[in-house]
C-alpha cells in the first residue's frame, strides 16, 4: 500500500534545510530524535551470556540501505556531496527535517491506482487537474537531491493550496465511494489550516506554508 505525505511549509525553507545554516544545531538534534534507535530488552539466558562471542551481536538491529546513519545527516546539514548509494538515507533525513519544520502533515493511504481513480473523481466532481493530486506530485521542487525509486516528491505553491482546499469542498458530494468521499473530507479539513498557518507564519518571519507530497509507492 502506497503512502502520500502531504505537509505545511514553505518551499524555500525546504530547500533551504540542504546546507542548513543558523539551524544546523537544532536540526542535527531533531534528526537524532527522528532516528535514534528503539531501547532493546538485553537478552537473558544462554543468548545473552554468548553475545560477545560474534562479531555483531545477535539482538543488533538490520541496517537497510535506506536507514539514515549520522554522516548522512551531517552530509546534507552541510549541502555536501551525497553519493548514489545513500541517496535513499538522505531523502529520509530531509523528509524527518521537513516534518520537523512543517506547521503541519497528514498521510493519505494512497497506491498509484487509488491516487489515479481519487484524481478522476475529483475531476469529475469539476476539480481542475492544475490543483490535483497527480499535478502536485508532477511539479518538482527542486531540492539538490537526485530523485530515488520508490519515492515521488512535488510541491503546490500556497494560492494553490487554498484553491484546492475550495475546489476539493465543492466536489465532495459529487464524489461516489465512502472511503473517497471520506479522504477527501479528511484532507479537507487538514488544508483549511493553511489560513491560520500562514497568519502565524508572518508574525514570526516564517513564509506562508507551501504544500508539500513525499509520495512513497
Amino acid at each position: 500500500m502506497g503512502e502520500l505525505r502531504l505537509y505545511a511549509i514553505g518551499i524555500e525553507e525546504m530547500r533551504g534545510l540542504i546546507g542548513a545554516g543558523p539551524l544546523t544545531d537544532e536540526l542535527r538534534e531533531a534528526a537524532r530524535r527522528a532516528f535514534a534507535p528503539p531501547a532493546r530488552p538485553k537478552p537473558h539466558g544462554l543468548l545473552g551470556r554468548l553475545g560477545p562471542l560474534f562479531r555483531k551481536p545477535p539482538d543488533a538491529p538490520v541496517i537497510c540501505a535506506t536507514d539514515p546513519e549520522p554522516r548522512d545527516v551531517e552530509a546534507l546539514l552541510a549541502g555536501a556531496y551525497i553519493a548514489p548509494d545513500r541517496m535513499g538515507a538522505s531523502w529520509r533525513v530531509l523528509e524527518a527535517l521537513v516534518a520537523y519544520r512543517a506547521w503541519g502533515a497528514t498521510p493519505l493511504p494512497l497506491d498509484p491506482q487509488s491516487l489515479e481513480e481519487l484524481d478522476f473523481a475529483l475531476a469529475r466532481g469539476g476539480v481542475s487537474a492544475a490543483v490535483g493530486i497527480g499535478h502536485l506530485l508532477a511539479s518538482n521542487t527542486d531540492v539538490r537531491l537526485i530523485p530515488v525509486q520508490g519515492l515521488t516528491v512535488g510541491w503546490h505553491r500556497h494560492d494553490k493550496a487554498l484553491a484546492m482546499t475550495a475546489a476539493y469542498r465543492a466536489a465532495s458530494p459529487a464524489i461516489k465511494t465512502d472511503e473517497q468521499r471520506e479522504l477527501v473530507s479528511n484532507l479537507v479539513g487538514w488544508l483549511d489550516g493553511f489560513v491560520p498557518w500562514s497568519q502565524v507564519a508572518v508574525t514570526l518571519g516564517r513564509p506562508v506554508p507551501d504544500l508539500i507530497g513525499f509520495w512513497a509507492h
